[in-house]
């Protein structure tokens, strides 16, 4: 009879705690996470490049979002990031092209708002209106972007369904939505306060904290779905 292997996370998680029992054990779990997050900024950089950026952006996100979702339970996080970031590569490259288009329509609108702004073809209203429309499709952009990495990794969808509910989920979860954002301000601040931390950390944080709370709030639907379909 062939014994049972054991679960690599349960056995690394055992060992650390053997070797360093409490506050101590507390602190090196503090540290690890900070390597981890600074890892995970490296990895979705490298996964960029070697797609050659426009390709490799979306499959890095992914991949670091699978990473990021299981942080030190993960007892490969490399191995892990480059399996998840083969797999699907055109399917999930073609996914992200959307995102592409809309941050380079975003950039152009930005961009031509503020060389309006200093002529007179645009008058007060007209500009709150423009202005305001940019903020609100940049803000249900962010959101859209913090649930893509969660939802390509958990559904098999086709693009039409993905975008469907990507389009829909700020409307599905205005709580969720909410916290995206606050956590959106509050690493854009930390960037601005500390520069280098924005370059090491605040990715692999975004990717981490956005994730959790997208894929909560995915928990319940798809519970309500469930329900639903067995009802």
């Amino acid at each position: 009879m062939t014994a049972p292997v054991p679960d690599r996370a349960a056995v690394r998680t055992a060992v650390a705690d053997a070797e360093v029992p409490g506050w101590a054990g507390g602190v090196m779990l503090a540290l690890r996470w900070a390597t981890l997050l600074v890892e995970v900024t490296a990895m979705v950089v490298l996964g960029a490049l070697a797609g050659g950026v426009l390709l490799g952006l979306g499959p890095a996100l992914r991949a670091g979002g699978v990473v990021a979702a299981r942080m030190t339970a993960e007892p490969t996080p490399w191995r892990t990031f480059w399996r998840t970031w083969r797999d699907g590569f055109g399917r999930t490259a073609a996914l992200f092209a959307p995102v592409w288009a809309v941050a380079g329509l975003l950039w152009l609108d930005a961009g031509a708002l503020g060389l309006l702004d200093g002529s007179d073809l645009l008058g007060g209203p007209g500009r709150a209106v423009l202005t305001g429309g940019l903020v609100v499709v940049g803000a249900w952009g962010a959101v859209v972007l913090a649930c893509w990495p969660v939802v390509v990794a958990r559904y098999a969808s086709g693009p039409v369904a993905t975008w469907r509910l990507l389009l829909l989920l700020p409307l599905l979860a205005p709580a969720t939505s909410v916290a995206i954002l606050v956590v959106a301000a509050a690493l854009l601040v930390a960037a601005w306060a500390l520069p280098l931390l924005a370059v090491l950390v605040v990715p692999g944080f975004w990717l981490w904290a956005t994730g959790r709370l997208a894929a909560d709030r995915l928990d319940r639907i798809d519970a309500q779905v469930s329900g639903g379909s067995a009802a």
